[in-house]
């Protein structure tokens, strides 16, 4: 299957009574994201590369590190730069 994950959210605007629910499937080749989103992904990929990745599959350190660094973008405090060391680091610690 092209289907990465199913995405559902059920939100009521504030004085209303009836909550609407969004579902929408997330496929492969579904557009593109930006800098911030891919960098947010790697960051929530390292962050279960450190508690053990049970379901990441054949997702791992080398790979969170690559997307970070391809999403790192305009770095102007250099907090980004900082992230991917660390995960350098904690990818040495692993082995």
């Amino acid at each position: 299957s092209d289907e990465y994950g199913f995405f559902k959210l059920r939100y009521k605007r504030p004085g209303e009574d009836v909550s609407t629910l969004i579902e929408q499937p997330i496929m492969e080749g579904q557009g593109t994201s930006s800098e911030d989103v891919r960098f947010s992904i790697a960051m929530a990929g390292f962050g279960q590369l450190l508690r053990g990745g049970d379901n990441l599959g054949a997702w791992g350190w080398s790979d969170a590190i690559d997307l970070a660094n391809g999403a790192r973008g305009e770095d102007a405090f250099g907090y980004r730069a900082e992230a991917v060391t660390l995960m350098r680091l904690a990818e040495t610690l692993s082995r």
